[in-house]
């Protein structure tokens, strides 16, 4: 049981970290777009991101797995294995929450939180 929920835990991490990842490349790419005649753009983009992305795609998974898997396990000496699991699946998506809501709505999450707004935004 504790396996299934640390393989379903750390793929959601990864696929959410990619995710985040790769959408501000792409992002801080589209910046340059007015530099370019739309098709050259086009063109462009496609070559960098299939030469930036395709190496971040074969190693990030791999990375990020292996980083869930020492948080976790961090997690399991600290609290227990099932409340570790828990509070550290909980922590990291908290953090990814603040980068997503930075990224999508230019807000700050934790600023949100402290000042007690939280309903708000539901």
């Amino acid at each position: 049981m504790y396996r299934f929920f640390f393989k379903f835990f750390a793929t959601v991490l990864t696929i959410l970290t990619a995710n985040l990842l790769t959408t501000a490349l792409s992002d801080y790419m589209v910046t340059y777009k007015s530099n370019y005649k739309p098709i050259t753009f086009t063109l462009i983009g496609m070559v960098i991101i299939v030469v930036v992305f395709y190496p971040l795609f074969m190693k990030l998974e791999e990375w990020i797995k292996s980083i869930s898997v020492k948080v976790m396990r961090s997690g399991k000496s600290v609290a227990g294995k099932f409340l570790g699991l828990s509070l550290t699946f909980v922590a990291a998506m908290i953090i990814l929450l603040y980068f997503y809501a930075r990224m999508w709505y230019h807000i700050d999450f934790i600023r949100i939180i402290l000042h007690g707004k939280l309903g708000s935004y539901f």
